[in-house]
């Protein structure tokens, strides 16, 4: 156990700490918890240094989903999942589900020592009940900001109502971290726009969740990059959607196909753009598109990487997406639109391409440079491993547990 992960159990030894999750879990009928494959590694990571954890999240129901994870603890580890409700899918659900969330939130709060929750969700944010309760009670609330998925992307046409509820978030978000003990941030520019208190701790720290026996070696890396092939392939692994840059690629695309460029590129992932990109596959002669069936992230992505020169990363919301330090961690650069989120943990000519986000010219430009080659984008490899071994799913939480303990120490209500 690292010295910050056994400081922080010393500290937090006979606390109770409450952790507000988005994520539904599944109780099946002997009381085992299920949870999908990724939060069940992330939750084993806050059990080495958080030794008495509540997670209060929303129950599924039915059987366990195929990517869900038996959760089981080790010696000294107290957990204990709680339901805040079904899992809600519209606002109609709300005015039945509100008096059982409040419920459920006010009887853990009565001997609570730490809350960690977050400003964001749908059909409404616990935070919204959570924050404000806790704060009451003068519990140290600790907010975690990994996306502001309720912003407006720039150039995005936006409804009356999405302004609306989108203005209502952030004054939200900004009232819950100017109260907060702890701010924990993806990307400087959340850290500045939701700015913590005076004498609260604030931490930017890149989510990652890639291990460190994920990240390649030199070696495997340099190895790697000879078995690829000559011509330049190009992977984009995303949602399908709008809000995550697809219009912009399939523009730039048919650019590309005009412009009588060719271009070798594969798509995995899924979404409601998904059949605008198969019809443009079906018809383009110089821009070769394969759309590839969707893999388990745990087992086949990681190896999947290691098959391409790059990986488009083309969002136009200021989130960080996971993908780029998985990339990274395979020795593969990216190609990324300029958002906040994306050049916090890049840094162009080094370890990638930035281009404009949302300008679909400027990514054509970029697609079809001369200079785009196989040989500078192994150039570029080194660096993007040892950015991803500089930020693994490990360092992410011994760096949270320092600032737990910074945060923390001589805060918590008396005992």
């Amino acid at each position: 156990m690292s010295d910050e992960f056994a400081t922080c159990r010393d500290m937090l030894a006979d606390r109770r700490y409450i952790l507000s999750s988005l994520v539904p879990f599944h109780r099946d009928p002997s009381g085992q918890v299920w949870v999908g494959d990724l939060w069940h590694r992330d939750l084993m990571m806050h059990l080495e240094y958080i030794p008495d954890l509540t997670i209060l999240a929303a129950q599924l129901p039915g059987p366990p989903e195929p990517d869900m994870l038996p959760v089981i603890t080790g010696p000294g580890q107290r957990l204990r999942f709680v339901a805040s409700g079904p899992v809600l899918t519209g606002r109609r659900q709300l005015p039945r589900a509100l008096p059982r969330m409040r419920h459920v939130m006010r009887e853990l709060l009565r001997d609570a020592d730490v809350v960690h929750s977050g400003v964001a969700g749908w059909p409404i944010p616990p935070g919204v009940l959570l924050n404000p309760m806790t704060v009451r009670r003068k519990i140290p609330l600790i907010i975690a900001i990994e996306s502001a998925f309720w912003r407006i992307p720039e150039g995005t046409r936006a409804s009356l109502r999405w302004r609306i509820e989108a203005a209502a978030t952030e004054r939200f978000a900004r009232w819950s971290a100017s109260h907060a003990a702890l701010g924990i941030y993806t990307h400087r520019s959340y850290a500045q726009s939701l700015p913590v208190r005076p004498g609260a701790v604030s931490a930017v720290t890149p989510a990652s969740w890639i291990r460190q026996k994920d990240v390649m070696s030199v070696e495997e890396v340099t190895a790697s990059w000879r078995d690829k092939p000559e011509q330049l392939r190009l992977l984009l692994a995303s949602r399908l959607t709008v809000e995550k840059g697809s219009e912009t690629v399939l523009a730039a695309l048919r650019q590309l196909e005009d412009q009588g460029h060719s271009l070798e590129i594969d798509i995995v992932g899924s979404g409601a753009m998904a059949k605008d990109f198969t019809r443009f596959a079906a018809t383009s002669r110089h821009v070769r598109l394969t759309m590839l069936p969707e893999v388990a992230y745990a087992t086949e992505f990681l190896p999947l990487l290691r098959n391409y020169h790059a990986v488009l990363v083309p969002t136009i919301g200021d989130e960080q997406p996971r993908v780029i330090l998985d990339a990274f961690s395979q020795g593969v650069p990216v190609i990324a639109s300029d958002t906040p989120g994306n050049c916090e943990v890049t840094t162009a000519g080094e370890n990638a391409i930035l281009v404009k986000r949302g300008d679909p010219a400027d990514l054509a430009r970029g697609l079809s440079a001369p200079d785009l080659t196989p040989a500078r984008l192994q150039k570029m490899a080194g660096a993007a491993r040892d950015k991803a071994f500089a930020c693994t799913h490990e360092m992410m939480h011994r760096q949270r547990a320092a600032l737990l303990v910074r945060a923390l120490a001589g805060k918590m209500p008396a005992r």
